[in-house]
């Protein structure tokens, strides 16, 4: 297999990608395990699927080096891609979870000439979930969901904590604060009760990014900053789960997490907080699965994880741009 001066050099930049995409995907040990580029793992693996049919076109056997970097990291495809599912069971025993970070509904106007509050109101009404967890609520500016008479709310506090919510058309018959130290996010719990049976509802707000424009990586000092600021915001999200952890070791319910992790399905974060429970989107979602507005780069940072106990019959993140984050809802049943 002869390749020309230019087909040589695109094979060297092509081989490290693969490389680097088996590493940041977890498929192989790697040394990435609170890294920024883990969020990017959609754009990595995009370079390397326009290099696949390159090679394709060209009819070069380099071809099969992205074929034996996919079989190796099979396991880890779906995390990032769900081909259409089957339709959706619908029988008495299912419910529906949206989770929702509402960016305070719009209460700064950053999204102009669109009355934010009434149109989410009218999703919530066209969509009916039983039970919602919305992420940085604000009281003030929120509409009446008057059809969930059952909520806790831990509203914006005086101190910087950001507002989170749970509102349920089932009984919440308890329900638990969950103060992260030093941060401005937080978490709670409710325990709901469904056709004579108990569970327990997370809803956790992870240390945010606080991506701003002077976020660059383009010169060697702003990328090391950028970094060095990542790995602290990484590991106050690692000491926020080992928090989770403890209080859910006292929980005797199978448990709904629903969260805005501000970190991707590739990370250590992701998958301790997966931990003995479902990602909805790999169970049943479609596509890429999107979460969150970042001009048209595809990111996934909200989840809905649930108990194997319960059924993922369908999972759907909605293009509504009411908020930097998209909505997402699963159908759970629940024999």
């Amino acid at each position: 297999m002869k390749l020309t001066l230019f087909e040589k050099i695109a094979l060297l930049i092509n081989i490290p990608l693969l490389i680097f995409q088996l590493m940041l995907m977890g498929s192989v040990p790697s040394f990435f395990e609170f890294s920024i580029l883990n969020l990017f793992v959609p754009a990595i693996v995009l370079v390397n699927v326009a290099f696949f049919f390159y090679w394709l076109l060209k009819m070069k056997g380099v071809f099969l080096l992205f074929m034996i970097t996919f079989l190796i990291g099979y396991g880890e495809w779906g995390l990032l891609y769900q081909f259409p599912r089957t339709a959706e069971r619908k029988d008495a025993n299912t419910f529906k979870v949206m989770n929702y970070n509402v960016r305070l509904f719009n209460r700064y106007g950053w999204i102009k000439d669109v009355d934010v509050p009434k149109r989410m109101q009218n999703f919530v009404d066209q969509e009916q979930p039983d039970i919602i967890c919305l992420q940085e609520y604000s009281k003030k500016e929120a509409p009446k969901f008057s059809s969930y008479p059952y909520r806790y709310i831990q509203p914006i506090q005086s101190n910087g904590k950001s507002g989170v919510a749970i509102l349920s058309k089932f009984p919440i018959i308890n329900s638990g604060y969950i103060n992260f130290a030093n941060s401005s996010n937080s978490g709670i719990f409710s325990d709901i009760e469904y056709r004579g049976k108990k569970a327990r509802i997370y809803n956790l707000h992870l240390e945010s990014l606080r991506i701003d424009l002077q976020d660059t990586l383009i010169t060697k000092v702003n990328s090391e900053r950028l970094q060095l600021k990542f790995n602290q915001v990484f590991k106050k999200q690692l000491e926020q789960i080992k928090q989770f952890q403890e209080i859910d070791k006292e929980n005797n319910y199978p448990s709904i997490i629903c969260t805005d992790l501000n970190n991707s399905q590739f990370s250590k974060i992701y998958r301790l907080l997966r931990k003995n429970h479902l990602d909805t989107f790999v169970e049943a979602g479609t596509g890429l699965g999107t979460t969150f507005n970042f001009s048209f780069f595809p990111l996934r940072i909200d989840f809905i994880f649930s108990d194997p106990i319960f059924q993922v019959n369908t999972f759907n993140s909605y293009d509504i741009k009411l908020s930097d984050h998209l909505p997402i809802i699963t159908t759970l049943a629940w024999d």
